[in-house]
């Protein structure tokens, strides 16, 4: 397909005064007019003839098979023709959602014909890439010549295990020499362990005078940590946890080539940090001999997975997890919270995974968590909203910047009521930014565990 360029079309513009003009004073010379439209439509096809021969192009794409969400990968496009030269050349990618808010990619094409194209996908399922449509400018610059090679290219967007390899092996580095483990997982936890000396920094509840008047040393209790507790991540993928958070306006992808392409940058949504922080601890869980379930819920529970026991089932934790979508309904806290307590039948850590918006929907929310207190131990887990704490600490430039300041503040105030009541009937609250997550909630999950509770 040969199309006009924008200096083709200016050309035409430029033409058509002249063209009224000579009509207007010499009527005997409208050719010239007819003559100027024929000739710039015959350097048109000129150009597009001699910008080079797509017909006999083909087009080698390769995508890996599978990638987390948010994290950043590689297509690599190569355009096979030897005898054509691509300078100038520009491609355009046709792709879903998960890969682009707008649908569309771009990017320049180098003098080989080859792009390393980076990209990043915001949303977990299927990726796909439909197509790819190469245009290249003829020689005068008065044509474009386009092709579009039809690309059923798929790629599974997976939750992101990144946190996971790096917050999880840091957790179970720091602690050791040259690869080995200098002491047992020793803590708070109500398991005894062994009588040991007294050391400094050690608790001086834990002295056992009995045995040390027996012994004329200093001997305390060491208590190991309690192991085979089960831990149950439950998420909350309702309408509130599925909304986008927004991080920063725009993204700029860069090529090999050097040339910057603005994309409006889709945002992250909530589910997806949860789902990610849900795994960090999931892994780290497992690790510590920990039994660890799956659950989700929205308007009804939507997954229950089985019980995982050993870090070799992490695999099947994160093939579970990727199950977990978006839903649009709001969440029926009564009705996900009492399924899940019925499939309880022991004393358990419930990590939860929500964001509570409305002060109804908060109520409910909290009478199903005092029900679940009472039998286990919940650790309520919630992310920042950045937005209404930017929009206070926003200098107000009229009346709207102070209506917009006063409702932040306000949604602030319910959200910490709701955090606070929920410190007070019992149970844990992390709250924390979409970075920072994953280690707060690790930090958390080994001061219960090592405190035996």
């Amino acid at each position: 397909m040969i199309y006009p360029t924008g200096r083709a079309i200016g050309l035409l513009i430029i033409g058509a005064p002249v063209a009224l003009m000579l009509a207007l004073t010499r009527p005997d010379l409208w050719v010239i007019a007819i003559a100027w439209l024929l000739f710039l439509l015959a350097l048109i096809l000129m150009d597009g003839w001699t910008s080079g021969r797509t017909a006999q192009l083909d087009l080698n794409a390769h995508a890996p098979a599978e990638v987390g969400v948010g994290d950043p990968f590689q297509v690599h496009l190569s355009l096979v023709n030897s005898r054509n030269d691509f300078g100038g050349a520009h491609i355009a990618l046709a792709t879903d959602e998960r890969l682009s808010s707008t649908g569309r990619i771009d990017a320049r094409v180098d003098v080989h014909g080859k792009i390393d194209l980076p990209l990043t996908a915001y949303q977990r399922g299927t990726a796909e890439i439909r197509s790819v449509s190469l245009r290249q400018k003829g020689i005068m610059g008065l044509a474009w010549k386009q092709r579009t090679f039809p690309l059923d290219l798929r790629i599974v967007v997976t939750p992101s295990i990144r946190n996971v390899r790096e917050d999880g092996m840091k957790l179970f580095t720091r602690d050791s020499t040259i690869g080995q483990r200098i002491q047992p997982r020793m803590g708070e936890g109500q398991e005894f362990e062994a009588l040991v000396k007294f050391r400094p920094g050690m608790d001086r509840r834990a002295i056992d005078w009995k045995q040390s008047a027996r012994h004329t040393d200093l001997l305390a209790k060491e208590y190991e940590i309690e192991r085979d507790n089960r831990i149950v991540l439950a998420i909350d993928c309702g309408r509130a946890m599925s909304e986008p958070m927004l991080d920063v306006a725009g993204l700029s992808t860069r090529a090999t080539t050097g040339d910057i392409i603005d994309l409006p940058q889709p945002a992250s949504h909530r589910v997806d940090r949860a789902v990610a922080a849900a795994l960090t601890l999931g892994y780290t869980a497992l690790k510590f001999d920990d039994r660890v379930s799956l659950f989700a819920f929205s308007g009804r529970p939507v997954l229950s997975t089985r019980v995982f026991q050993h870090v070799q089932d992490f695999p099947h934790l994160r093939a579970a997890a990727a199950d977990i979508g978006y839903d649009a309904q709001e969440t029926n806290f009564t009705l996900g919270l009492a399924s899940l307590a019925a499939q309880l039948n022991r004393r358990s850590l419930i990590v939860m995974f929500t964001e509570c918006t409305q002060a109804s929907v908060a109520e409910l929310m909290l009478k199903a968590a005092e029900r679940l207190v009472r039998n286990h131990r919940l650790l309520f887990v919630t992310l920042s909203d950045d937005e209404l704490e930017s929009a206070i600490r926003q200098h107000p430039d009229d009346a709207s910047d102070v209506t917009r300041a006063n409702m932040a503040a306000e949604l602030l105030r319910d959200r910490r009521i709701v955090l606070t009541r929920l410190r007070r009937m019992g149970a844990d609250v992390v709250e924390a930014q979409g970075s920072h997550l994953s280690a707060r909630l690790l930090n958390q999950y080994l001061s219960i565990k090592r405190r035996g509770i």
